[in-house]
């Protein structure tokens, strides 16, 4: 009897670890984006997780804004929003930054380091008492117009790309897309541009990079644009995003059928909700895959 109960424990203990193994592979392959609002994710790939412009509670009249349940996480790092490795900021505008949001969100969050360009910084230095606190981890990337700035944070490997905004009345905005490397997955956010301001970024092919997952404002998918972001960009899933929140679940899903990007956009129409996007279980590995993110054009 003790000799069977012996057999019957490592026989558990072999299947335990079979199923431990088999999440941690789940975990490799997909990438989970979690949508916030606007242009707001959390991008989870494995253990470690990113948000892009997730940090606000304006929408200014015009675009969707976090619900007050989830701004009040936010300022707590309170789940989804604890944890996190890196934020990345693309400009100063109220739909996609709170400089008070922002602060909370960092004093509660003791590791988390935060990418933003230097209008972002300022305004965090002027509304909040406590940027002392928090100036530490903050990594300030400005580089000049449709030039783009290599960082390395930990496993990390970003571009900061300061690429004009797509209305020409705000030439004046520091207005910042990312991308980043995690763990090989690729993933690019493109901040307040549009197909015809990101064709001016000097330095990197993001075609050849082979983007993962690439979040796109709503104009990459019009008309034209569409066929010109296909080119530009390439990226195995696209999300497209920043959307007027007046337009119906059924103007949308239209939008979405109808244009040409390719492969068809993701649009994430429910706040708090996600998505997994399996990047090893239905692609084949690029043969690029095991490159630098470095293109030179």
């Amino acid at each position: 009897m003790k000799a069977f109960l012996t057999i019957l424990i490592g026989i558990l203990l072999i299947l335990d670890t079979f199923h431990a193994s088999a999440i941690n592979n789940e975990t490799v392959k997909s990438t989970r984006v979690t949508y916030i609002a606007n242009s707001g994710f959390i991008v989870n790939v494995g253990y470690k997780k990113v948000m892009f412009d997730g940090l606000f509670q304006n929408g200014m009249n015009r675009y969707l804004e976090p619900e007050e349940s989830t701004v009040a996480l936010m300022k707590n790092g309170l789940h989804p929003f604890d944890d996190i490795d890196i934020v990345f900021i693309s400009n100063f505008h109220a739909d996609r930054f709170d400089p008070y949001v922002a602060t909370q969100f960092m004093l509660n969050n003791k590791t988390v380091k935060l990418v933003a360009p230097q209008q972002v910084i300022n305004k965090m230095m002027i509304f909040t008492q406590d940027f002392p606190l928090i100036k530490g981890r903050i990594i300030e990337s400005t580089p000049m117009t449709n030039h783009y700035d290599r960082i390395i944070i930990d496993d990390f490997e970003i571009f900061a790309c300061n690429i004009k905004h797509e209305k020409t009345e705000n030439d004046h905005v520091e207005n910042m897309a990312y991308l980043v490397s995690i763990d090989g997955i690729k993933i690019f956010h493109s901040g307040d541009s549009d197909p015809s301001t990101l064709s001016d970024l000097r330095g990197i092919d993001l075609a050849s990079v082979g983007v993962d997952i690439a979040f796109l404002n709503d104009k990459y998918g019009v008309g034209r644009a569409a066929k010109v972001t296909n080119k530009i960009i390439d990226a195995r899933y696209n999300v497209l995003m920043h959307f007027e929140k007046f337009i119906t679940n059924s103007a949308l899903d239209a939008f979405a059928d109808r244009t040409k990007l390719h492969p068809k956009p993701h649009i994430f129409k429910i706040r708090n909700e996600y998505q997994d996007f399996y990047i090893n279980d239905f692609f084949p590995k690029r043969s690029n895959d095991e490159l630098s993110l470095t293109f030179l054009k």
